[in-house]
């Protein structure tokens, strides 16, 4: 589970892959049809779980990073992938139960001191599952070993976490929410842990779509979906092809190591040859937009992007251009499933 030496990781400025080409003067483009990701159940075992997600849209905040996604790697999470997602709330933010079920246990969180996680039990048939919650500051009254909560009844207060980005200090507040399938096994570290996102109800779904949409990670250059493989293996790659708009053909970004954040690029021709190399420093903190610098030994060119799953825009400079301050004339990109 990540806990708060694991968010530096997330927030930290990651030195990553650039892109070169020499675009002419960026025109406003149309976005193509926003494609969609089918995450498959873990199991074929009937007995389904549906999942509220476990934040009030009212207790939402985008101060660190919104969402921290399923099966990402990093130095937390090397070997065996993140088990669920790391949810950031407004400071004070009510984390709640996402399904109903009978409250398995309450302890103190051994990572995070003063701090408690709460596991509930949830029964579907024959069908076991268990959602886990920790970073609690306080545990809501009632919340014990063998009592029975409903869908969205309050558990506790999530946590706040503070450190420095940069030189910036920021607190926020999250949990780490994960899902369990016992009658899934896979032989690492949380073997029953399953991506939450299959179980959402539609209104769940629709929540956490708005929720994802603003969510920004160190890693989703290559793991870009809220739900990763857990058993990625490094070095790792992943290629984004130009889908409309006057950028690079294509950018593949590299990771030799889960437990380096640093990147290395190559930008791509139309016939897929590499014709760049570099490095890039992402700002994940920027708002509205992070922003992304890409140094090549010619020179840097700075940009600003935004990916959501599958689909990036990225909107970059000319060398010795200032940034773009939107997305108004971004490149659009996709890459595979």
């Amino acid at each position: 589970m990540l806990k708060r030496p694991a968010l530096v990781v997330l927030l930290s400025v990651a030195t990553i892959a650039a892109c070169t080409d020499n675009p002419t003067a960026p025109t406003v483009t149309t976005p193509p049809p926003f494609p969609t990701v089918n995450v498959p159940l873990p199991t074929t075992v009937p007995g389904v779980l549906g999942l509220r997600m476990p934040i009030d849209a009212s207790d939402a905040a985008t101060t660190a990073f919104g969402l921290a996604p399923f099966g990402y790697h990093g130095a937390d999470h090397a070997a065996d992938g993140h088990p669920g997602w790391d949810v950031e709330y407004r400071i004070g933010g009510i984390v709640r139960s996402a399904a109903a079920g009978t409250v398995q246990s309450v302890f103190a969180d051994p990572s995070v001191p003063g701090r408690s996680t709460v596991q509930i039990e949830h029964v579907v048939g024959t069908h076991f599952y268990r959602t886990v919650y920790t970073n609690l500051a306080t545990v809501s009254p009632g919340i014990a070993a063998d009592a029975a909560v409903l869908a969205g009844q309050s558990i506790g207060v999530a946590g706040t976490v503070s450190q420095t980005v940069g030189t910036t200090p920021i607190t926020y507040a999250m949990t780490h929410f994960q899902l369990d399938d016992f009658e899934y096994y896979r032989n690492v570290p949380n073997p029953n842990a399953v991506t939450p996102e299959p179980f959402l109800t539609p209104e769940a779904r629709s929540f956490f779509e708005r929720v994802w949409s603003t969510a920004v990670s160190s890693t989703e250059l290559i793991e870009p979906y809220a739900s990763n493989p857990r058993d990625l293996r490094f070095p790792a790659s992943r290629t984004w092809t130009r889908v409309s708009g006057d950028g690079p053909a294509g950018i593949r970004f590299t990771r030799s190591d889960a437990r380096n954040p640093n990147y290395e690029y190559a930008v791509l021709a139309e016939s897929g040859t590499a014709v760049e190399t570099g490095t890039v420093t992402l700002a994940l903190t920027a708002r509205p937009f992070p922003t992304i610098d890409l140094v090549a030994a010619t020179g840097r060119r700075l940009g600003t992007y935004d990916i959501v799953s599958n689909q990036m825009r990225l909107s970059l400079a000319n060398a010795g251009s200032s940034r773009p301050v939107d997305l108004g004339a971004a490149s659009y990109y996709r890459t595979p499933q």
